[in-house]
């Protein structure tokens, strides 16, 4: 029995976010490739000098890009492992009751 239906909206709006955010990070990094891919195509059809400095500038932000998106990943990856968190989220606490604890899930 859930007492508190603003918790479980909560919990469940939080769900939907870390959801939205798992999906949104590979669409992140394909845009990414995608904008390096785009600095390396400029760079070998362009004549100009011009144009080569701008796309050179394309493929600079986006190997920066690449690297700091893996970096991250692989810290938060890192302090995972060596700390033993768990990536799963820990159960609601409950509420004692006088009949017992009540779940907020």
């Amino acid at each position: 029995m859930n007492n508190q239906p603003g918790i479980s909206g909560l919990y469940a709006l939080l769900a939907q976010v870390t959801d939205f955010v798992n999906r949104l990070i590979p669409f992140i990094i394909g845009l990414t490739v995608l904008f390096f891919l785009w600095g390396i195509f400029k760079l070998v059809f362009s004549a100009d000098s011009d144009a080569r400095a701008e796309a050179r500038g394309y493929i600079i932000w986006g190997i920066i890009g690449l690297a700091v998106m893996v970096s991250v990943w692989g810290l938060v990856n890192l302090l995972t492992s060596t700390f033993s968190l768990n990536s799963n989220v820990p159960p609601p606490p409950g509420i004692p009751s006088a009949g017992g604890t009540i779940q907020l899930r």
